[in-house]
Formats: C-alpha cells, sequence, structure tokens
C-alpha cells in the first residue's frame, strides 16, 4: 500500500499538544538533550529541497521544524553562499517552502502562508523584503519560472471548492459518481474542480493571469516551460472518472494564451508522469512504464526522452532500457521534509547530452548519470552509501543534494564536478540530536528456503556485548512494493537505544532487486516473503547473543499484513504490531481508495467472482491460531487501509479473548508515522515503546536502599 501522500495539518488533542510543548526546555537540558526517546520527534530537524542557482554560487533549501503551537511543521529557508556557512534566510512564524531560483539568480520565489493560503513570494536577492506575487484565496501548489524570468507559471484551485459547507451545524452530504472519489491524506472527497494552471508576471504583484490553461478536472503535476517560453508541458489523468486504475497519466502541451486550451503528447496505455524535464534544444524527458496485459504486481518504472514532433511527441527512447532498477525511488525513511518540496526526479545537464536521476539498488538510493540517447547508467554518488534522496543541477554540473544514512540525518551535500569530492555543507540533522548515539547497521545476507538471496540489516543497542542474550525486534516493511535499506530511521534507532535489537530486510516483493524479485509475490502476497523473513531471523538467532524466548515482530501497512500473517503461522514472538494492515483483502479492495487499482494488479479478478483467493489471503480468517499479544495501531481518517481493517482485527481477537491493545488516532492519514501531527508521532512511538519494552525488555533494576 506504498504511494507517496502526506496528510494535511490536524490539531491534534491539546493534551497531547501540551506534551509537546513541554518537550521545548528539555531539549537544552543536558542529558535529556541526548536523549533519543519517543519525544526526540519533537527535536527533529527535517532537511530537504535543495536548489542550486543556475551559475552554482548559492543554494537554497527548506529546513522545518516541530511547531508545539500548533503541532504541526514549520519551514524556515536557509542559504549557503559560495563557501560560507549556512544562514537563516527566510524565518519567523511562517510555513515557508519550495524555494525556487529565477534562471539569473537575483531572484528566490517561495511559497508562504504568511498571507493565510499559501501563496507564491518573491525575495530580491540585491535587498528588500519579499513580497507576494500571488493572493489565490485557496492558496497555490506548484510553480515554475519561465526561461527569462519575467513568468511563473503555478497551479491554484478555484475557491468555491471544498468540502461542504455546514448548515444549521450539520454537514451536508457529499455526493459523487466517481469510482476514484477520494485519496488518503485528503480528508472528505475530493473536489469536483481540482488545480488549474495560471502564468503571472513576476515583476508586479498580484497583476492579471493569464488562464486558466488547464481544465481543472484532473490535478496537473508541477508544470516545465518549453525553451521557447511559448508554451508549458505537464502530466495529468485525462479522465477525472477512468475505467480502470488511475496511473495512466499523459503528458499535455499547452501554448501560454488566453483562451488556449491543452492538446496531449502522448497516448499510450501506462503512465506518463511529470514534472519533465526539457533540454535547451526542446527534448523532453519524464518517467513512466508500458502497463502490460494482465498488469504486474511490479513494473519498473523508466526514464524516457522523446523531441517534439509538433504539438505531440516523437518516437520515445528509454534511456534506462538497460537498468531493472526504478527510476524515482528512495529508501524508506521517516524523516524526510514532511510536507512540500521535493527536488528534481530527473534532469538534463548543461549540454543536454546527459540526463541525472535518482534510483534504488539494493537498500540504497543513488544518484545516476546516463546518456540522453540510453546506455548504462553509471553512478555518480559512490561514495555517499545511503539514501540520496533528491537533487538540482546548475548549468555549471554543481549538484546539491539531500542525503542522510544510518548515523548521519538528512542533511546538504554538493559535487563541485564530475569525478570530484562530495562535501557535507549543513548539520542541521545531526545538530538536532546532538549527544544522541546512533546504531549503525551491520549488512547481511542469507539464504532463504529456495535459495532466493535476502538482504537485511541488524541494528545493535548502545553498549551491546556479545557475550550476553538480548531482545529483538524484526520490523516489517510496507509496500509490499518498497525497500528498507540504509536511510536515517529515526524509529529504528529510538528502538535500539531502548535495548532492542532491531532487525530488518527486504524479502521478495521489495523494490531495488529487479522487476523478477518483485514481481515474485503476484498472487502469493502474503506468503514467501513471510519465510524469507524467517530466514534472515534464524540466522541472526544463530548467532548467539539473541534470547529467542524476548522477540517481537511488527510493521504498518503491507508490514501490517505480514506481521498479522506471521503470528498467525508461529507462536515463536512474545508481542506484535499489526500497524494500519489489511486483513480482509475483499472489504479491503472495495473500501480503499485506489480500490480498482488493487483489483487489477494483485488479484485475478473480483472478490464477489473469486473469493476463495480473497479468503485464503486474508489473516481475519486466522485468528484462531494467534497466541502473540498483539498491539493494533490505525488512523480514523486511513483511506488507503481504513480504520476498519485495524479495528475488525483487533475486535475479532478480543472476542476470541485473546490479548490486544488498540490505539486509534483520530485526524490521522495512512502516512501517520511519517508525516501526521508531531504529537501523535510523539504519543504513537510510546505506546509503542511501552508494549514491547513490557514484553520483551527486562525489569528496571530497582536501587538497594543503604539499609539493605
Amino acid at each position: 500500500m506504498h504511494v507517496r501522500t502526506h496528510a494535511p495539518a490536524v490539531v491534534a488533542l491539546a493534551v497531547i499538544v501540551f506534551a509537546i510543548a513541554a518537550l521545548a526546555p528539555r531539549a537544552a537540558a543536558g542529558a535529556d538533550a541526548a536523549a533519543l526517546d519517543a519525544a526526540s520527534i519533537a527535536r527533529l530537524a527535517f532537511v530537504g529541497d535543495a536548489q542550486v542557482s543556475a551559475d552554482g554560487r548559492r543554494i537554497a533549501y527548506v529546513v522545518a521544524h516541530v511547531d508545539p503551537d500548533k503541532d504541526n511543521y514549520q519551514g524556515d529557508i536557509w542559504l549557503i553562499d559560495g563557501q560560507a556557512a549556512p544562514r537563516l534566510l527566510i524565518g519567523g512564524v511562517a510555513d515557508d517552502s519550495r524555494p525556487r531560483w529565477s534562471p539569473d539568480g537575483t531572484l528566490l520565489a517561495f511559497l508562504s502562508n504568511r498571507t493565510e493560503a499559501r501563496q507564491i513570494h518573491i525575495l530580491d536577492m540585491r535587498g528588500g523584503e519579499a513580497w507576494p506575487l500571488t493572493a489565490e484565496k485557496s492558496g497555490v501548489g506548484a510553480f515554475a519560472w519561465s526561461p527569462d524570468g519575467r513568468r511563473i507559471a503555478y497551479l491554484a484551485r478555484p475557491a468555491e471548492s471544498g468540502a461542504p459547507k455546514k448548515e444549521n451545524g450539520a454537514g451536508k452530504a457529499r455526493v459523487t459518481e466517481r469510482l476514484f472519489y477520494r485519496t488518503d491524506g485528503a480528508p472528505g472527497f475530493l473536489p469536483q474542480q481540482r488545480s488549474q494552471l495560471w502564468v503571472v508576471d513576476a515583476t508586479v504583484d498580484h497583476g492579471p493571469a493569464i488562464g486558466p490553461l488547464w481544465d481543472g478536472r484532473t490535478e496537473p503535476s508541477e508544470p516545465a516551460w518549453t525553451p521557447d517560453g511559448e508554451a508549458l508541458v505537464f502530466s495529468a489523468l485525462p479522465d477525472p472518472d477512468p475505467p480502470a486504475a488511475p496511473i495512466d497519466t499523459e503528458l499535455f502541451r499547452v501554448a501560454v494564451a488566453a483562451g488556449a486550451r491543452a492538446t496531449p503528447m502522448t497516448a499510450r496505455r501506462g503512465p506518463d508522469n511529470g514534472p519533465v524535464a526539457i533540454a535547451r534544444d526542446g527534448r523532453i524527458a519524464w518517467t513512466g512504464f508500458d502497463e502490460q496485459q494482465p498488469p504486474r504486481s511490479a513494473t519498473t518504472n523508466r526514464l524516457y526522452v522523446a523531441a517534439p514532433a509538433g504539438a505531440a511527441l516523437g518516437p520515445a527512447t528509454d534511456v534506462t532500457g538497460e537498468f531493472d532498477r526504478n527510476v524515482d525511488e528512495s529508501v524508506m525513511s521517516d524523516t524526510p521534509l514532511p510536507t512540500g518540496g521535493g527536488g528534481a526526479r530527473a534532469s538534463f545537464d548543461a549540454s543536454g547530452r546527459a540526463l541525472y536521476f535518482i534510483a534504488a539498488d539494493r537498500g540504497l538510493a543513488q544518484l545516476y548519470r546516463v546518456d540522453a540517447r540510453g546506455g548504462k547508467p553509471a553512478v555518480v554518488s559512490a561514495p555517499l552509501r545511503g539514501d540520496l534522496r533528491e537533487f538540482s543541477i546548475a548549468r555549471t554540473g554543481r549538484i546539491a543534494a539531500v542525503f542522510g544514512s544510518p548515523t548521519q540525518p538528512y542533511d546538504v551535500w554538493t559535487l563541485d564536478r564530475p569525478g570530484g569530492r562530495w562535501v557535507q555543507r549543513t548539520t542541521h540533522g545531526r545538530d538536532a540530536l546532538a549527544g544522541a548515539t546512533f546504531a549503525p547497521y551491520e549488512e547481511l545476507w542469507t539464504e532463504s528456503f529456495d535459495g532466493t538471496r535476502i538482504q537485511g540489516w541488524l541494528l545493535t543497542p548502545p553498549g551491546f556485548d556479545a557475550a550476553k542474550k538480548h531482545p529483538l525486534m524484526l520490523y516489517i516493511h510496507g509496500g509490499p512494493h518498497a525497500m528498507y535499506g540504509e536511510s536515517f530511521f529515526h524509529e529504528f534507532q529510538v528502538l535500539a537505544n531502548a535495548g532492542f535489537l532491531v532487525l530488518i530486510a527486504n524479502p521478495r516483493g521489495s523494490t531495488g532487486y529487479g522487476a523478477d524479485f518483485a514481481n515474485s509475490v503476484q498472487y502469493r502476497y502474503p506468503g514467501d516473503d513471510y519465510r524469507d523473513l524467517m530466514s534472515v531471523l534464524d540466522a541472526v538467532i544463530a548467532r548467539g547473543y539473541v534470547d529467542a524466548t524476548r522477540l517481537g515482530v511488527g510493521g504498518g501497512s503491507g508490514g501490517g499484513v505480514l506481521t498479522s500473517w506471521t503470528i498467525a503461522q508461529t507462536g515463536r514472538f512474545a508481542a506484535a504490531l499489526v500497524e494500519r494492515p489489511v486483513v480482509d483483502w475483499a472489504s479491503f479492495a472495495a473500501v480503499s481508495d485506489l480500490n480498482l487499482y488493487f483489483v487489477q494488479h494483485w488479484f485475478r479478478d473480483f472478490p464477489w467472482r473469486a473469493p476463495q483467493d480473497y479468503f485464503a489471503r486474508s489473516t481475519l480468517n486466522q485468528v484462531d491460531k494467534v497466541t502473540t499479544p498483539v498491539l493494533v495501531i490505525q488512523s480514523e481518517q486511513d483511506y488507503r487501509t481504513p480504520q476498519d481493517q485495524g479495528i475488525g482485527y483487533y475486535n475479532a481477537l478480543r472476542m476470541l479473548g485473546k490479548p490486544a491493545k488498540l490505539a486509534l488516532f483520530p485526524g490521522s492519514s495512512h502516512g501517520l508515522s511519517r508525516n501526521g501531527p508531531p504529537g501523535q508521532r510523539v504519543e504513537r512511538l510510546g505506546i509503542i515503546l511501552d508494549w514491547f519494552g513490557g514484553r520483551l525488555l527486562p525489569p528496571p533494576a530497582v536501587p538497594r536502599s543503604a539499609g539493605d
């Protein structure tokens, strides 16, 4: 159930807000400042969206931190100017994000909610205060500078769209005839009117805009300008109510002129996704894949290049055809920038002869370079072993990237020239957790039951002694088409600091190992992936320092699926965490926001036509076999794996008198653990630590008094 979503800001319960506020003075209190516990979420610095100016001289980037009063995240914009130390450029009480340089580098545009709704603001780097460029009542989304730096294209939703108005205190009914009418992270129904595309003069504030240049029936991607500044290119679904799963996007082109209508540039079965990159000669690069029939559970995301042919595109070249890895994939983590931002998906170099892109391979996300005509990609970031999450590139070839590793929270790194040395330019992530002890990852490979090699990593607690027995937590990732790896993962570090061995692995179905490995679970999920995980666990237990009577297992989303499957197959675990799971595939297929997508890609037919297939893979039907105490965590506004899944699993366990606990979070979506309200993230992790600590960790020693 892995997709990129982010929850809107939601004010949590007053008690949670107070709990976070109480953490602020503790951060400067000696030993407490070094504690890597649940409360340390409030100290995290979330670094992202590093944007290098065209001349390579300056880098603007975002540092977000927890705002305890609003129980939300607040972004500031920082600046690296040449070789000078980073400095705060734009800060204060507003949430500032998405810095973007004008082509000549004299102006910096950014989004800010200092005027309530999020608007584009312009800062002249030669002096003066930032001023608002737009005044859209519903705020502004993505935007892009024109090649001459005189105009900005942006996305904005009409003010009249939104939630139904209340009358006499009661909400009016939401009414729809669409199949895909809601998406996780967006409460309620999706508005009938989505974002529209506008172009505004960047030299005057609140000037008249050209547009709308899109019909607003579906959500467009970030726009990209053609080199002559006469048109925009973006991707979108052509149909607001598609007959198949909502992934078949197309590229569109629209002239920047009043009354212009967007026309499709692509027309194939499969996604054609933006944001796109456009070379100086007009060639367009974008990502996507050809949808196979029947659809595969996982299809490798490719990078394409084509030259315009009138209003359409000429023949497309799959420039990553020799690379069996997903373009634009990162390692799973819980500390990237929680809202807004996002660096390049792919970018031409200044010559247009090469493309740079990010891809994930065997637990690492790295930056690659490939000839724009196609060929074998070369790793650009090989010295950086971890998760290179986003990047931008200057005309000079200088690269700014956001990178993190198991013991290095995300920060800004630079590469001045090909073959040069990567340099860490900021230390916000580490400084925010100063004094904390981070557990390194030990990589391990294990042969599974059928000889398939499975990769995993082990974290050991501070002061680890191999001569003693230790409790172990097996954490299972979601997706299932996703990847654990060498990223900075706050939750794992907290568990290690609490005294657990933490074991993570990528069983079959994971990405980063090729299409065949990822698709080996199609129509067989869950199943053999469980056996992969047990093989890795047994290999670690064989080392002799794991207490096999104090094992825990847990995971969220697809990890919740596999955890509930695991404890139905074995009673070896002393405690389990089943978070935002799917336990009844038939009801999930009908109620999830991506209902038809899951049916088409994960099953052979609808549940009413193939009920046994759904029944056999549903762990709700196996609760009789569960002997492990289970903590169930669920969010009330989770539309991906709706709340009835977790609630139903908990209720079934309790109806049978089995030990279980339910934690139900109001107002949060599927992404609670990654970008939910900070107060709920603190509370969630505290509940997890309490659950496993009370069952797996030895009781704390009671100091003896002098009279004993």
